[in-house]
């Protein structure tokens, strides 16, 4: 059965093991020393198997155990050993079958005794510690090969696929998809937890960003009773800039959420480091909640343009929202 808690003292430091990240790349392309990847719209998830027990969490290292309980179930059912650390991305489809964060999110909020979960599934694509023994330092050919050994795939737990040396290709048929993107990881890379490595690229088809919500302007026509837009900005030196608001894409259930969460924050200081020119009336929020947007182009001014939101973010760090990765 799987559980929230944790691994013995002896194992503290799996659960504390924060993932490696990817730097971007600007275009698909073709390399033999490199293995690609598809690049999943979920959210990132450590598992630490242990004794007949699960722990997942997030690279916020936010517990998430409770909520995705049946990946737990299932990993033990998926892994042949004693004990593991997995890498991987927790991911749930949309009506067209293609993987969506803001599902995922919606799961996340349904609780365990939810009558119709969004189903979910976990895509597996790194292997950390296998029976007592750390991998990290091992190539990642190498990790591939311990990882395919000791999972055995089923409904909820999957391997995930890649292709070596050809990017393009993979990157094409992703776009077809309608999935995000892909990975290009060098097939002799360490894992580095916690760094934004360059032996790691992403490519993705559209533009998204994590920011961090640093007010709300009121509502007005048909939400008058909750909030029009989220006031968002990424760090710079320590200082959080305003970037521009996001009022469209919101679910029924992202309003409620959303708004339950945002009228807890109300702080009477401003937390941007220059007062935004707003022209609705507006509450600040204290600098806590990350959201993702998806948006047309980054400007010169360092503006958004056409952002629509995506999702909240919890498993994010506001202080990981940096200007610079925009």
């Amino acid at each position: 059965m799987a559980t929230n808690s944790g691994v013995r003292a002896g194992s503290a430091s799996f659960h504390r093991i924060e993932p490696m990240l990817a730097a971007s790349a600007p275009e698909p392309f073709d390399s033999p020393d490199k293995l690609f990847e598809i690049k999943w719209d979920g959210i990132r998830a450590i598992a630490v198997i242990e004794d007949g027990s699960v722990h997942m969490h997030t690279r916020g290292m936010k517990d998430i155990s409770e909520p995705y309980h049946d990946i737990g179930k299932a990993l033990l059912k998926a892994f042949k050993g004693e004990n593991v650390v997995l890498d991987g991305e927790i991911i749930a489809m949309d009506d067209e079958g293609v993987p969506r964060l803001h599902r995922v999110m919606e799961r996340w909020h349904q609780g365990k005794l939810a009558r119709k979960p969004v189903p979910v599934s976990f895509e597996v694509f790194d292997i950390l510690h296998r029976d007592g023994k750390s991998l990290m330092r091992e190539p990642l050919y190498r990790r591939k090969a311990h990882l395919n050994e000791c999972i055995e795939p089923n409904d909820l737990v999957h391997v995930c696929h890649y292709e070596e040396g050809e990017g393009v290709a993979l990157f094409e048929a992703a776009r077809d998809l309608g999935l995000e993107g892909i990975v290009a990881k060098d097939k002799s890379s360490k894992y580095e937890p916690g760094k934004r490595s360059k032996h790691w690229l992403k490519v993705k088809h559209s533009h998204s960003a994590n920011l961090v919500v640093g007010g709300y302007t009121f509502g007005g026509g048909a939400r008058k009773e909750l909030f029009g837009s989220l006031l968002l900005g990424a760090y710079v030196g320590g200082k959080l800039q305003y970037v521009g608001s996001v009022g469209g894409g919101f679910s029924k259930q992202d309003l409620d959420v959303t708004y339950a969460t945002i009228t807890q924050l109300h702080t009477k200081a401003c937390p941007f480091d220059v007062v935004p020119l707003v022209e609705k009336f507006s509450f600040w929020c204290e600098p806590v909640l990350a959201v993702q947007v998806n948006y047309g182009e980054f400007t010169e001014q360092r503006h958004l343009r056409f952002p629509i939101f995506s999702a909240l973010r919890p498993d994010v760090s506001p202080t990981d929202c940096l200007l610079a990765a925009i």
